[in-house]
């Protein structure tokens, strides 16, 4: 896990904030939360991503998070709310936190086993199955966080 990479990649969307579209801070309490409605303890890097910008987006990069304390009643870019759906209709193991649509219908996820070493895997509902290995993506929400958004630039971040 990185909390540095986090931070790091929070300065370079607040250098670009007119390209950036995220809900703001949540609440540490609304975060605990979160982990007790889906069981599970989130990574120090994806806590502090959802204490520092909660989700959003930058240049077409949408990343889930929290963005009120309604799980039921919500919707996308909500993680809690997209993860609780997903657990009903495609077995996604409840050790998975769904943070990013990778197109096509496949997301990637934290897997939450152990929140000291949690890798990002890919999960295809309807494809991928519980009970089978999930390829592996980043070895943490930091780093796909960073190398996400780092790949997204392009000339108009040169402003």
């Amino acid at each position: 896990m990185s909390v540095i990479d986090v931070k790091e990649t929070i300065g370079l969307i607040n250098q670009h904030s007119n390209f950036a579209h995220f809900i703001g801070k949540i609440n540490p309490s609304l975060i605990a939360k979160a982990e007790e409605v889906l069981g599970l303890e989130f990574p120090a890097d994806y806590k502090y991503f959802l204490k520092n910008l909660g989700c959003g987006n930058i240049y077409g990069e949408e990343f889930y998070g929290i963005i009120k304390d309604d799980f039921i009643n919500s919707g996308i870019p909500d993680a809690i709310w997209l993860t609780l759906k997903e657990r009903k209709e495609s077995e996604l193991p409840d050790y998975l936190v769904i943070v990013y649509f990778g197109g096509d219908g496949d997301y990637y996820a934290i897997d939450c086993r152990n929140p000291d070493n949690a890798p990002i895997v890919y999960w295809a509902p309807g494809a991928s199955k519980p009970n089978e290995k999930l390829h592996k993506i980043a070895d943490s929400f930091g780093l796909f966080f960073k190398e996400a958004i780092f790949s997204a630039q392009d000339d108009d971040w040169e402003e």
